[in-house]
C-alpha cells in the first residue's frame, strides 16, 4: 500500500470582512502538499530535473495554469538541483504543436515561458519530435518504445499532470502524462495505431505530396519502406485522396495498455525511484488538453494529488472523480467515455510492477 497526499479546492470563506486569505489560495497549499508529502526528496543537488506538463494547443483555455507549475520548480530549486519545464511534440508533421518551434510558440500563447515558469522550456524529442532511445522490452503490444532522449537523460521527473478525461484512453493522468508525454512521434503512433501506414494503390494519384514531407525517403515507388519510416503520420496528413492506409484507431483495452507499456519503458530508464507524481484534479474536462478547445468541467474541482506511486495516485484520482456528481454542463452523462477503458489503465500498470492501486490517503488542509 502507498501514501498518496491530497489538499482540497475548496475554499470556505463567506465573511466579506476576511476576505484576504492568500494561505487559502490552491497554490499557497501546493506548497504545503509538496513540503508535507515529501515527494521530492529523492532530488540530490546539481541532478537534472524534468518538470513534465503539458502545455495545450492554441484554443485550449482549460490546461494548467503555469504558475502552479512555477510553484513546483521553486520547491524543486530549494533542492540546488537544474530544472527544466519539458513538453514532446504531437503526432504529424504540418500543425504547429508537432514541432518543437511551434509547441514553444503555442506554450508562450498558454502563459509558459521561462519567466513564468522560472526554468528553461525544452522540447523532450527534438526539433521535430524523432529525438529518442529506443528501449526493448519484452511487452504484450510495445516491442520497442522511442523514449524521449532528455526524459531518458534526465536524473530525476516530476509529472505535473491536469487529471481529466480522454477520449481514447479513458482518462489523462500520470499515466498519460509519462507514458505518451516521454515518448516520440513513432511510440505515439504505436500506441494509437495498431499497424504501419500502407500506400492504397488504387487510391494514389502519384501526386508526390507523401514523398515530398516525409524526413526520412522512405517513399519509394509510391511504397512506404517500412524499414525506414518512424510513422510520423505526415503521409497521411497531405494525402488529399486518403491513399494513406491508417488504422482503426485504437480505444478500449488496446489504447490502455499501450499506454502502460510505454509508461513503463520512461519508468525503467530513468528508474522507478525518480519520479514523483502531482495530479491536478481541476477543471475536470471531457477532453484532452491536445484539444484545441475546452469544454466545461464534468465535475466540480476536486484537488491536488500529490504522491511517488503512479499507479495509486491515478487510483485516487479516478476513485474521487467518480464519487463527484456530474455539473449541469457536463458533456456527457456519464463519468467516461463509454467506449473508453480507465480502471484497465491502473490495473496493467499494477501487473506490470508500476505500482499499486492500494493506497493510503492523507488529507492536507
Amino acid at each position: 500500500m502507498s501514501k498518496v497526499f491530497f489538499t482540497p479546492a475548496d475554499v470556505e470563506i463567506t465573511d466579506p470582512t476576511r476576505w484576504y486569505q492568500p494561505d487559502k489560495s490552491l497554490v499557497s497549499r501546493l506548497e504545503r502538499l509538496i513540503e508535507e508529502s515529501s515527494i521530492l526528496d529523492n532530488i540530490d543537488k546539481g541532478d537534472i530535473v524534468a518538470v513534465k506538463t503539458h502545455f495545450g494547443d492554441r484554443g485550449t483555455t482549460k490546461m494548467l495554469r503555469s504558475l502552479f507549475v512555477r510553484k513546483v520548480v521553486e520547491k524543486i530549486k530549494e533542492k540546488k538541483a537544474k530544472i527544466y519545464v519539458t513538453e514532446t511534440t504531437g503526432l504529424g508533421l504540418t500543425r504547429d504543436r508537432t514541432t518543437a518551434i511551434g509547441r514553444i510558440e503555442i506554450a508562450e500563447e498558454n502563459g509558459f515561458t521561462s519567466q513564468t515558469v522560472g526554468a528553461p522550456i525544452i522540447i523532450a524529442d527534438g526539433l521535430r519530435g524523432f529525438d529518442a532511445i529506443r528501449v526493448r522490452q519484452n511487452a504484450r503490444h510495445l516491442k520497442e518504445v522511442h523514449v524521449a532522449r532528455a526524459i531518458a537523460e534526465t536524473d530525476f521527473v516530476v509529472a505535473v499532470t491536469h487529471f481529466k478525461l480522454h477520449m481514447r484512453g479513458g482518462v489523462g493522468g500520470s499515466l498519460k502524462n509519462i507514458g505518451v508525454g516521454c515518448v516520440t512521434k513513432t511510440t505515439k503512433f504505436d500506441i494509437h495505431l495498431p499497424s504501419p501506414p500502407e500506400i492504397d494503390k488504387e487510391k494514389c494519384t502519384e501526386c508526390d505530396r507523401c514523398v515530398e514531407i516525409c524526413p526520412f525517403d522512405a517513399i519509394e515507388n509510391y511504397s512506404i519502406d517500412l524499414d525506414k519510416c518512424l510513422k510520423c503520420l505526415g503521409c497521411a496528413e497531405v494525402c488529399e485522396e486518403r491513399a494513406i492506409k491508417l488504422g482503426p484507431w485504437l480505444d478500449g483495452d488496446d489504447i490502455a495498455e499501450r499506454i502502460v507499456e510505454a509508461a513503463k519503458a520512461v519508468i525503467d530508464t530513468v528508474g522507478k525511484g525518480n519520479f514523483a507524481f502531482l495530479n491536478f484534479a481541476i477543471d475536470i474536462t471531457p477532453h484532452c488538453d491536445c484539444h484545441p478547445y475546452s469544454a466545461p468541467p464534468q465535475v466540480s474541482d476536486i484537488g491536488v494529488y500529490a504522491s511517488n506511486d503512479i499507479v495509486s495516485i491515478d487510483t485516487a484520482s479516478l476513485d474521487a472523480y467518480k464519487k463527484e456528481s456530474l455539473t449541469s454542463k457536463a458533456l456527457i452523462k456519464e463519468k467516461f467515455w463509454s467506449w473508453t477503458s480507465p480502471e484497465r489503465l491502473v490495473e496493467y500498470a499494477e501487473e506490470l510492477g508500476l505500482g499499486s492501486r492500494r493506497y493510503e490517503l492523507e488529507e492536507i488542509p
